[in-house]
């Protein structure tokens, strides 16, 4: 215990809000009205006591130990039962030679009620900045976050953490990752991270588009360039991705001849549409994906070195699902959570049985073939939960239709049909075998198979398949 001029503490602290002062162990020497009359309790009963022992997620003593001023929440537990939040800051009391002696604890605010006013007005604004941030980026064209990447492997946390680096920064970015591994859902997230987040993500897909009309998609075209061409000409999507991002999908796919021009704009930050001889400024931040090594193509003369250069200053590996097996339960469970949504199913979870054996598959297809593998067990399920017979019963299918082919090039090979007779019977047999391994359930085999209930009922009705 120390000695505190009272009169002096009760003329400035009754000014200064909350107030209160312990001794270097933590025990309370001093509180002013303030704090008495938010918390309910008396000057006589909290004198002695423990810091920590009243008020809920005190950090006097961390401030006592480390010498350092430390501001945190806390919650007073009142007499009457009540629980108060607030905030407070901790400020270690030294003496002449510099030892610590106690701690100065005081709140900003004049009393409970004002800082959980405080507390309510940064919720409702917090709430509404949440809301307007949601709006942008679904009119940006964002669908992704880094909070829709699933697992806690080791693998997926360094993909986070570089994902993170490469919001930070404004440079192009490679995504590098096997087929189905979620590169977009990545490129999706890069942007959400960066500060571009609240203009648009375009996203090209550059396999999808014929070498002939690559240029116009990217840099658009006037009026007048060529028959067809819209009235007023029309935006590329390096303009419309203006100020934010673009997403170059599978992009190694894109044809040679357009490989330069894309150099230049990332070069120069300015496109030149189609029939137009003047430049028009950009700043686009490229993201681009391939699966399959960039670096490779270029070894094999397919991909321009250049430009390869100029796409790869961040580069981001995404893990194969193999490689991060652990995560398959957490992969699992979202799916399912999604799916039940979707299919309206009341499907809880997935078995251990069917998650060890699902752990034990090599995934080519990674998470899209474990989205696959899901949903059609989900569609086959009888029970509350997936189970391994779920899982087994729905790769008896695959064989069914794969011995069916075998049946069907015998089919096809016989000379004493027509090629509609080889067809219908083909049909019919893959019909039978659906039914069979979904115990002559129609809804299930139709959804195995593809199509709509009335349409298997018409074509049971049609091969006169006996149930």
């Amino acid at each position: 215990m120390f000695n505190v001029p009272m009169k002096f503490v009760e003329l400035i602290f009754e000014q200064s809000g909350i107030v209160s002062v312990t001794d270097k162990e933590g025990c309370y020497i001093y509180v002013n009205k303030k704090w008495q009359e938010d918390t309910g309790i008396s000057e006589k009963e909290a004198i002695g006591k423990y810091n920590h022992d009243l008020i809920e997620g005190s950090r006097a003593l961390s401030a006592i130990k480390s010498g350092k001023v430390l501001t945190a929440d806390f919650f007073i537990r009142r007499i009457d039962g009540k629980s108060l939040p607030g905030i407070m800051t901790y400020v270690p009391i030294h003496d002449k030679k510099n030892d610590i002696i106690g701690c100065y604890i005081s709140s900003s605010f004049s009393c409970i009620e004002k800082a959980l006013e405080f507390s309510e007005r940064l919720e409702a604004v917090t709430e509404e900045y949440e809301f307007l941030k949601k709006e942008m980026r679904k009119r940006s064209g964002v669908k992704y976050s880094i909070d829709d990447i699933i697992g806690q492997s080791d693998a997926v946390k360094r993909l986070k953490e570089n994902i993170y680096l490469a919001g930070a920064s404004d440079s192009t970015v490679l995504i590098e990752g096997e087929t189905g591994t979620g590169k977009e859902l990545v490129a999706h997230s890069i942007h959400s991270c960066s500060l571009r987040n609240i203009f648009s993500f375009v996203k090209v897909n550059c396999s999808a588009i014929p070498a002939t009309l690559m240029e116009s998609e990217f840099f658009g075209y006037e009026e007048g360039t060529f028959t067809g061409a819209k009235k007023g000409g029309k935006r590329g999507k390096f303009e419309m991705a203006h100020l934010g991002s673009i997403f170059l999908d599978e992009i190694n796919q894109m044809d040679l001849t357009i490989q330069p021009k894309l150099l230049r704009v990332l070069q120069e930050k300015e496109i030149e549409r189609i029939g137009s001889s003047e430049s028009t400024p950009i700043d686009t931040r490229v993201i681009s994906a391939s699966n399959v090594s960039l670096s490779e193509m270029v070894k094999h003369s397919n991909f321009r070195d250049d430009l390869f250069y100029r796409l790869n200053i961040i580069n981001i590996v995404i893990p194969p699902l193999r490689k991060r097996r652990e995560d398959i339960p957490d992969l699992a469970d979202s799916i399912i959570y999604k799916l039940n949504k979707k299919l309206d199913r009341p499907i809880e979870g997935i078995s251990s049985r069917a998650l060890t054996y699902l752990k034990q598959r090599d995934w080519p297809g990674n998470v899209r073939e474990l989205q696959n593998i899901i949903e059609r067990a989900m569609n086959v399920s009888m029970g509350r939960s997936i189970t391994l017979d779920d899982i087994k019963k729905i790769e008896t299918v695959n064989i069914h239709k794969w011995d069916n082919k075998s049946d069907s090039s015998e089919i096809l090979r016989s000379s004493d049909a027509s090629l509609a007779d080889k067809k219908q019977s083909i049909e019919k047999d893959a019909i039978i075998n659906a039914l069979k391994s979904c115990d002559y359930n129609r809804t299930k085999a139709a959804k195995d198979l593809g199509i709509s209930r009335t349409l298997l009922y018409q074509k049971i009705k049609k091969y006169n398949i006996d149930l």
